[in-house]
């Protein structure tokens, strides 16, 4: 059992080291990196759509015009959306909150002069649309603009219904042929700028704040980046569910409404070499010339993806980009208690400082028995080794008298191992939720200091002060005097330190501050137990008492072996000389 309960502590700490070592050469977003390379190059002809891209007509606004295009803004709390008349598209999508300043984007969600909403028809179509037509736009609501374009052959319309608190917009979509014969299949395009010099910026453990292509089809998201289509040619995707431009933290999504009818096919190509992507999506089948769109232009905020689902009316597959990993049932709950302690704290770094005091209190239970029964070892340690040293020949008899001794003193072995395996899958669910979790991009812990908590700490004072505390803490814990323990002591008071220290030197600062929060917690836990608890400081004293007792037993057993022995080994005493009873009686006789 003692065995045992080393090497599982060392498997523990072993498998941490091997997750922690992965992330540091493969990076959090392995899975995502992973679907880049597969999407990487092009798998051939059978998948090029022969009207795709270059017989896509009039999609994109002409940088030269006519006439000057005209805009309406709807300004709301959290964001100001712009119409341009020049293609009737949403030209700007701009993030109104400050902390987007300290962004390569600014806040701007979409490419400038390009936008997204253009319309254009596959060159099967009977008709086409001039590349730099000039709708007619009106506002028609404090959140619905409506642009119209007519030609002899064509009507359009685009509505765009906007609601701000999910950073949404519906856009429906019409396209009337003038003629009986007229065969239109429309093709709506949207844009994002990504320049290919600007890719890196990360570290392994935090993503680049870069633009990719990104599309969800088959219940699953692959993305393309923007080097991947200047140097290996275009995207195509059939069936999205949906398709846009993703960020780690943010997101410019198109979900189509889908029915048993139609299909959304999409592609996406570099316009030159400058890093403007466009990514078109093909509503099926051929001579379908309507569709209607819902966006989400905005922080990965998990509420807010969810509740595009409710504005759209069907299942958008956006929440999806928000990856909780294998530790997604934890990771939920987290986020849920990390964003109602933010309302109450207003200050995200207090609201995960506030997360690790509730996390500390739903383990507390088991962390303090499992302290008692380290503290409780710590004291059984002479018994320990004086079972060592008298079955010392005999392993199997060994663990049979220790694991009886541990019984007999009601002590758990793997104790130890119990807040290590509490506390894992929480620091991995929250780093993984904290890897596209919208909420805490580019948000301030103490201004000067970490103003991002999604990054690192560029001073390293976090991490530097963790490895102090983290050595304090191990120290803090009861010894073991058991030898065949020592390799476990080391590894848990210099082994742990060290790993979480460098890993934390290039991890996101949430996440090194909640564990240094843990830390901290856990040494004041630890001087508690040794000194104040009583539970504890009872049970030391009986186990003592018991060992003293025990001695006495054996000291007084010993003393009277020793004593019988020396008894049965005496030699037996000679009888006394002096005169016989028969000879004393004859001196008696003759006296008379």
């Amino acid at each position: 059992m003692q065995d045992q309960g080393k090497r599982l502590l060392i498997a523990v700490v072993l498998a941490l080291g091997v997750m922690l070592v992965w992330n540091a050469v493969f990076s959090p977003k392995t899975d995502d990196q992973k679907k880049k390379d597969q999407q990487a190059t092009p798998t051939a002809p059978m998948q090029v759509n022969p009207s795709w891209p270059t017989t896509i007509v009039g999609s994109a606004p002409a940088a030269a015009t006519h006439t000057k295009a005209t805009t309406i803004a709807l300004t709301f709390p959290k964001f100001v959306a712009t119409f341009s008349s020049k293609g009737g598209v949403l030209e700007s999508w701009r993030l109104s909150d400050k902390r987007y300043e300290n962004d390569e984007t600014k806040g701007e969600m979409l490419a400038s002069d390009r936008g997204a909403f253009a319309v254009g028809f596959t060159k099967e179509s009977t008709y086409q649309l001039p590349a730099d037509q000039d709708w007619t736009g009106k506002q028609i609501s404090d959140h619905q603009v409506e642009y119209t374009y007519s030609t002899p052959e064509l009507d359009l319309v685009k509505d765009f219904d906007v609601v701000p608190e999910s950073f949404t917009v519906r856009v429906k979509i019409g396209v009337k042929a003038k003629a009986p014969n007229a065969h239109e299949t429309l093709v709506v395009s949207s844009y994002q700028l990504q320049d290919p010099k600007k890719t890196g910026g990360g570290s392994s453990r935090i993503q680049p704040r870069v633009w990719d292509s990104s599309t969800m089809r088959a219940g699953e998201i692959v993305s393309t980046p923007i080097t991947s289509l200047i140097e290996k040619g275009p995207r195509f995707e059939k069936n999205v569910q949906w398709t846009g431009f993703e960020h780690p933290f943010l997101l410019v999504g198109f979900a189509p409404e889908h029915d048993v009818v139609h299909q959304i096919d999409k592609y996406t190509f570099a316009e030159g070499s400058a890093g403007l992507m466009r990514t078109d999506m093909e509503f099926l089948p051929a001579g379908t010339s309507s569709g209607e769109i819902v966006a989400y232009l905005g922080p990965k905020n998990y509420n807010q993806l969810k509740e595009t689902d409710t504005v759209a009316g069907f299942t958008t597959g956006f929440k999806e980009t928000i990856d909780f990993g294998w530790f997604g049932i934890i990771g939920r709950p987290l986020m849920w208690v990390l964003l109602e302690f933010h309302d109450v704290a207003g200050n995200w770094g207090i609201a995960i400082l506030m997360l690790t005091i509730c996390v500390k209190l739903a383990t507390l239970y088991w962390t303090t028995k499992s302290m008692r029964s380290m503290k409780a070892m710590a004291v059984l340690g002479p018994q320990m080794k004086g079972l060592q040293e008298k079955y010392k020949e005999d392993k199997q008899r060994l663990q049979m008298e220790t694991m009886a001794l541990y019984k007999q003193n009601g002590v758990n072995p793997l104790a130890g191992c119990l807040p290590i395996l509490l506390q894992t899958p929480i620091w991995i669910a929250l780093y993984r939720m904290v890897q596209s979790a919208g909420e805490l991009y580019q948000q301030p812990f103490i201004h000067g200091w970490i103003d991002d908590l999604t990054n690192n700490d560029p001073t390293y004072v976090l991490p530097v002060a963790l490895i102090i505390l983290m050595f304090v803490q191990a120290r803090l814990q009861p010894s073991n005097p058991d030898p065949s323990q020592k390799m476990q002591q080391r590894l848990m008071q210099y082994g742990m330190p060290i790993m979480f220290g460098v890993f934390c030197l290039w991890a996101p600062a949430c996440v090194t501050l909640y564990i240094f929060a843990n830390t901290c917690l856990s040494a004041l836990h630890s001087i508690y137990i040794n000194k104040y608890d009583q539970k504890s400081i009872e049970l030391a004293a009986k186990l003592r008492a018991n060992q003293v007792a025990a001695k006495a037993a054996k000291d007084e057993a010993a003393a009277k072996v020793a004593k019988d022995a020396n008894a049965k080994d005496e030699p037996a005493k000679p009888a006394p000389k002096g005169p016989s009873k028969s000879g004393a009686n004859k001196g008696k006789k003759g006296r008379r």
